[in-house]
């Protein structure tokens, strides 16, 4: 009895394990905390947490084993490299730098967004209203918040958050705003949904400038 439910202890710290890599592994690669990562990690955290408590004596006992010592050294040095990657991915978050290694310099912002944008001292943020995030104007608006902290870029879900979408006064799917203090407009895109550097400099300026 007591050998099943350890083994269902260890299923279970398995899956939430699972769990909480998998919520953020699609934070990674999404970019932001959406709801469904939120979900994985909180949910996995919380399946190790209660298999660990419950499993406690288990555990102990498995780390005062002989036999076990080669199998704790892999998880010490497992959670060693995580430990390393994870650091890494931190400082990498907190000090980013972006290299636009095209001939043609596609990722590179002009010289007169870079003036413009270096030059802002107070917040302008960049909505885009949407289910699915948009990988080509996220990558575009990273350019512009390595530039400056006053830039701030997110993707709603405006049935997810329609709190937001009211504020921000978003009608339809797809719509993106230029928010500057209480000064809100939204950025005309093509017929394909896409948006240029002119773009949302132009309207940067737009907003910003000391007479309406």
């Amino acid at each position: 009895m007591e050998s099943r439910r350890n083994e269902w202890l260890k299923l279970m710290g398995s899956v939430g394990a699972a769990c909480v890599l998998s919520g953020y592994v699609r934070y990674s690669l999404k970019g932001q905390w959406l709801l469904a990562s939120k979900a994985l990690v909180i949910g996995g955290a919380v399946l190790a947490l209660v298999a660990l408590v419950l499993g406690f004596r288990a555990v102990i006992d498995f780390f005062t084993k002989r036999s076990s010592q080669v199998g704790t050294n892999t998880f010490v040095l497992a959670a060693g490299v995580l430990a390393i990657l994870g650091l890494l991915n931190f400082v990498g978050y907190r000090h980013h730098k972006r290299f636009d290694l095209t001939s043609e310099k596609l990722y590179t912002l002009s010289d007169q967004t870079r003036k413009i944008v270096s030059g802002l001292t107070q917040d302008v943020s960049v909505v885009r209203f949407a289910k699915q995030p948009d990988a080509q104007l996220a990558d575009l608006m990273a350019e512009y918040m390595n530039l400056s902290s006053h830039v701030k870029y997110q993707n709603v879900d405006p049935q997810e958050k329609p709190e937001v979408a009211k504020e921000y006064g978003a009608r339809r799917m797809g719509d993106i705003i230029v928010a500057y203090g209480q000064r809100k407009e939204t950025l005309e895109t093509t017929a394909a949904g896409e948006l240029s550097e002119p773009d949302i400099t132009s309207m940067i300026v737009r907003l910003t400038r000391e007479k309406v």
